[in-house]
């Protein structure tokens, strides 16, 4: 087990235990440093994969990937396990953990060939912005862990993380392309993409939802 030295904010376990996944099927798709990774498969890392929902539509957009989720909530993890077993799906494994401590453990080498960061909590007060996933280190970490053309996929729908997210492409242009640099292809809404639990309240809210592809240069 990789030492952990990550603080958490929030609740990890769940409130109840999903009664339909069985006990001995939580740990069967754990991620296993040795034997889910290498250089020559087409790698995909979801980062906050919450109830699963983009590790699904990923599974079967890319059929021959290899998909490592990161998720530290339980019940996320059940009801992916879940869906897991339902569909017969064979290519995702669960990081039960936080993306950094993932990445801590792996030699820093171009492995990811795509990194989705899907509605990162945006925590909206201004004191706790400095516990935002993205930023100015996280953008310069994953880096190396990107293949040549690898990409970095984010969407949020807090107008203040889109602030700072606009903020850091234009810091980081030398390091990577903003891909989709209009509003027909930023707005999350026009895109075929997976309709995760995240996104669906930022409908009922009315909140617009914008998405980010990254291009390593």
């Amino acid at each position: 087990m990789l030492n952990f030295k990550y603080k958490l904010f929030g609740r990890s376990k769940g409130r109840k235990r999903n009664k339909n996944i069985l006990l001995n099927n939580l740990n069967k798709f754990d991620f296993n440093i040795k034997k889910d990774l290498n250089n020559k498969s087409f790698n995909i890392l979801d980062i906050g994969s919450g109830n699963g929902e983009n590790a699904i539509y990923l599974s079967k957009l890319y059929p021959n990937s290899r998909i490592i989720t990161c998720e530290i909530f339980e019940d996320g993890n059940i009801n992916l396990i879940n869906q897991i077993n339902k569909l017969h799906i064979n290519n995702i494994r669960l990081f039960k953990g936080n993306a950094l401590q993932l990445l801590d453990g792996l030699k820093e080498d171009m492995i990811f060939n795509q990194v989705w960061i899907l509605f990162p909590d945006p925590w909206p007060k201004k004191r706790h912005h400095k516990r935002r996933l993205i930023n100015h280190t996280f953008l310069n970490y994953i880096h190396n862990f990107l293949k040549d053309s690898g990409r970095i996929m984010i969407a949020t729908d807090s107008s203040s993380y889109m602030q700072l997210i606009f903020n850091l492409i234009y810091e980081f242009k030398h390091k990577y392309e903003w891909e989709n640099q209009n509003y027909q292809i930023w707005n999350y809404d026009f895109l075929d993409l997976a309709e995760t639990k995240f996104y669906k309240k930022a409908l009922n809210s009315n909140r617009k939802s914008t998405f980010f592809s990254l291009k390593k240069i």
